[in-house]
């Protein structure tokens, strides 16, 4: 029996991405398991069962239905999908080590990389390029508008707002707490997502040049696949720097033929089923990994646009 998979969040892109890509490795599972806190998450017509999650900012709560998930639908490997979620597995490892694998990465590389500060000071330290950054409270002027204020915590582009005068800092100053004034750089037109799996020997990267739904942030509308020596140079050393043994997608754009990091995300992005079917397949190396499979990166394209593309889904229907 391969037993059952869950996937945590299949209302977002990403969950639906990471189902998408099971749905074509069938022989990994018995049954696909999904859950959300929208009872109309969309991904819910896309696995076999579907279950309506509390919120797991309620932790208790939250920690019981994944208890009953796993006991009851017999889960075997569990999907964090959202921050949130993914900070709640992180706490609570010790709890399911023995009776389910959840993918997450280190507590290392949790703790540095779900903080947009101290992922930035981590890239500082170990002299990799990334934009001029500081804490709100400690800042006192020296960066050009416009400039970029986020919450230190946020994902998916939330939190994040351009600030293009003095008078629209003051504004945001006054409201805003655990904030980070950042460099803006570069151009939106140069921004790139890189993937990147390691099994903690093996380092395999991917990078696409990206355009946003949104202007400050959002998922990825459509990419363009590239190849540059550079892009998997700092991949392969931020891997090893990190001990990855896992996925991590990293952020970056490029100023005069070399990139900044402003961002790297210690999870699955919302790039997975385009990496997935550019033959970059890391949700089945890392069940790979997990069942001690040789894990081999053989790109099926050597160029090609992936867009992004939006459907209908219906419920209740008499």
């Amino acid at each position: 029996m391969a037993g059952n998979i869950l996937v945590t969040a299949v209302g977002g892109d990403i969950g639906q991405g990471v189902v998408k890509c099971l749905r074509e490795l069938p022989a990994y599972y018995d049954k696909l398991i999904g859950c959300d806190t929208n009872r109309y998450a969309a991904g819910a017509k896309w696995v076999d069962k579907f279950f309506i999650a509390p919120h797991s900012s309620k932790e208790r709560e939250y920690g019981l239905f994944i208890d009953s998930l796993i006991r009851n639908e017999k889960i075997r490997y569990v999907f964090p999908i959202n921050e949130d979620e993914i900070k709640f597995f992180n706490k609570n490892r010790s709890k399911y080590i023995n009776s389910v694998k959840i993918f997450i990465n280190t507590p290392f590389i949790l703790d540095t990389f779900l903080d947009k500060y101290k992922s930035m000071v981590f890239l500082k330290e170990h002299k990799i390029t990334c934009p001029k950054t500081i804490l709100l409270s400690k800042y006192s002027g020296g960066l050009i508008y416009p400039f970029l204020i986020k919450t230190r915590h946020s994902y998916g582009g939330k939190g994040v707002t351009m600030v293009n005068s003095h008078k629209e800092f003051e504004f945001y100053n006054k409201k805003s707490k655990d904030i980070i004034v950042q460099e803006y750089i570069g151009s939106k037109h140069e921004e790139y997502t890189v993937g990147v799996f390691s099994n903690g020997g093996n380092i395999y990267s991917i990078a696409f040049r990206r355009y946003l739904s949104g202007e400050c942030g959002g998922f990825s509308r459509f990419v363009e696949l590239v190849h540059d020596t550079k892009i998997t140079k700092i991949a392969e050393e931020i891997a090893k720097l990190t001990g990855l043994n896992g996925t991590i997608n990293i952020q970056m754009r490029k100023i005069n033929g070399d990139y900044s990091i402003f961002e790297i995300n210690p999870r699955i992005s919302s790039t997975v089923y385009f990496r997935h079917f550019f033959g970059f397949q890391d949700i089945k190396w890392l069940l790979d990994t997990e069942l001690g499979k040789e894990i081999r990166f053989v790109p099926k394209y050597f160029k090609g646009v992936g867009v992004k593309a939006y459907t209908e889904v219906f419920f209740d229907m008499e």
